[in-house]
């Protein structure tokens, strides 16, 4: 029997950040001779043939060579068991978005002045709201609930800070897009929800501009050549350029 959070009170400090607390849970969680698994043979996706403990699926989701149907058909299914089942299925998907949701905070941080721990517990508190609103049937389903966990947090916070949500800015030369601190994500959102860009040129765009993960990098984990991956994001953001210039992203979102 796999050992419970009660059975180990030293392993979850209770100074320990509310994301650490959450991946400490995880691994109690996968102790034992049963931890959760998937059934890799029944969901299929390119996943091995057998159970896969969800520790060793965080690993296998995190591989380069894991391909963006293996993620989706996994993620769809986390979503589904966190909402059927809750408790240790919700863990082990805050768990499994650690590397997305640690992204989003160091975002936040530098432009929410709010204390770290309750920085974290609210993105968490946002992240598990967003599980229950997803749609299963969206393509790219973390990259959704990562636009939704945005979505919630920079609301809540709108009132006091207004200069999160400024209008969408054009450089001088007209070419090329500035991305303003705290709006670009809801830019790019907005955009894929209109049909303007695709989930993916979304993703590439949040990547390498706004995560600045340099271009060759992205290409070798997502397998793409370098020039066909740049003339994607030329595409993308001059499709963005002329909705900011039409005005077509002018509404909110939602």
């Amino acid at each position: 029997m796999a050992a419970g959070p009660d059975d180990c009170p030293s392993a979850l400090s209770a100074q320990a950040r509310p994301l650490d607390l959450a991946e400490r849970l995880f691994r109690l969680l996968m102790e034992g001779p049963q931890p959760l698994a998937v059934d890799g043979t029944a969901l299929g996706s390119g996943l091995p043939a057998r159970p896969v403990p969800l520790d060793e699926l965080g690993v296998l989701l995190l591989h380069p060579s894991c391909s963006r149907t293996t993620r989706d058909e996994v993620w769809r299914h986390l979503i589904e068991q966190a909402r059927t089942h809750r408790g240790a299925w919700m863990v082990a998907a805050v768990a499994l978005a650690a590397p997305m949701l640690r992204r989003l905070i160091r975002t936040f941080t530098e432009t929410l002045y709010v204390e770290r721990e309750e920085l974290e517990a609210e993105v968490l508190a946002c992240f598990m709201e967003a599980l229950g609103r997803a749609e299963l049937s969206w393509s790219h389903p973390l990259l959704r609930l990562s636009r939704l966990t945005q979505f919630a947090v920079l609301r809540s916070h709108a009132i006091q800070r207004p200069d999160l949500l400024p209008e969408p800015d054009i450089d001088g030369d007209g070419r090329t897009l500035r991305y303003p601190a705290g709006h670009a994500d809801l830019l790019l959102t907005r955009a894929v929800e209109l049909g303007i860009i695709s989930a993916d040129a979304a993703e590439l765009i949040s990547m390498t501009r706004l995560d600045h993960l340099p271009l060759n990098a992205y290409c070798r984990a997502r397998g793409v050549l370098y020039c066909t991956a740049l003339k994607r994001r030329q595409r993308a953001e001059a499709r963005l350029r002329q909705a900011l210039l039409n005005g077509d992203l002018s509404g909110n979102p939602g």
